[in-house]
């Protein structure tokens, strides 16, 4: 079983590997929204707010433990 490394190494500066998930979470988020918004689903939602930011958590906690390979 091999893990990656929690550093990402980009033009020689290194960054948290959280970082990445965190904005693709956040992608996935504002697409999921404005799906929302555009099948009316959105006005059913009683805190839009704390729905969407678990989503946007969820979302990159997600993505960070299938990318360092933590599922396998």
């Amino acid at each position: 079983m091999t893990f990656r490394s929690s550093v990402v190494e980009l033009y020689g500066a290194a960054f948290p590997a959280w970082i990445f998930p965190a904005l693709v979470g956040l992608a996935l988020t504002l697409v999921l929204r404005e799906a929302f918004i555009l099948t009316g689903l959105s006005r059913n939602l009683p805190l839009p707010a704390v729905f969407y930011s678990s989503i946007a958590v969820l979302a990159g906690i997600g993505i960070y433990v299938l990318w360092i390979g933590g599922l396998r």
